[in-house]
């Protein structure tokens, strides 16, 4: 595939003026990026070159808006940088990775090519990057401004409602433990916690 083929296939999926520096990327690296179905528990994830294969593997959620496409894909490229520079010698979230991901989001950054609420939140974020951007819920939710399907947060759910995630599974909201809530299961009433960030949607009882 030539980079031109490759970036038009990568422009719908990113913001506009950042598809050459992510085609860059992919081939530095030589990157296989893999486009997954959604998953609630995580955004994305990086395999480092193996028996299977000679080639860094990346796979972004295809159901992400553009913004919260290039801030996952950037996490998951400091994986990769962290991994050349020290293997598997550091924790994986550590103060190498942080280091790296700083310097993997600096030149978006430093280009203004995000909406100024995405950069706000994006510099306050680089100060110190959690293991996840998912994590983060200042971050989390101005991304979420710009989904395509505007869905209630489970911290905006009354309390003892009922509601349903993106798997079909139906809680009941409980009591808020810092930035989880208690929630419980139905039928089953069985407890578990649930982040206030979460996408739902309210269950008539």
């Amino acid at each position: 595939m030539t980079k031109a083929e490759l970036t038009e296939k990568i422009k719908r999926f990113v913001p506009e003026g950042t598809e050459g520096y992510v085609v860059d990327l992919l081939i530095q690296y030589k990157i296989q990026l893999k486009l997954n179905k959604p998953r609630s528990s995580k955004f994305g994830d990086y395999r480092s070159p193996g028996i299977d294969s000679r080639h860094h593997r990346i796979t972004v959620n295809k159901d992400l808006n553009p913004y919260n496409f290039l801030i996952t894909f950037l996490h998951e490229v400091a994986h990769l940088t962290a991994f050349e520079k020290f293997r598997n010698r550091i924790e994986p979230h550590g103060k190498e990775w942080k280091s790296e991901f700083k310097t993997i989001l600096q030149p978006v950054v430093s280009h203004h090519q995000l909406p100024d609420d995405i950069m706000v939140a994006i510099r306050h974020y680089m100060h110190d990057p959690s293991a996840s951007s998912c994590s983060d819920a200042h971050l989390m939710k101005v991304l979420a401004r710009y989904d395509k399907d505007q869905k209630l947060l489970l911290e905006q759910v009354p309390f003892g409602a009922l509601f349903k995630l993106d798997t079909g599974r139906v809680f009941k909201k409980g009591k808020k433990l810092r930035s989880w809530y208690q929630c419980f299961e139905q039928p089953s009433n069985k407890e578990y916690r649930v982040s206030g960030i979460s996408k739902v949607d309210i269950v008539e009882s």
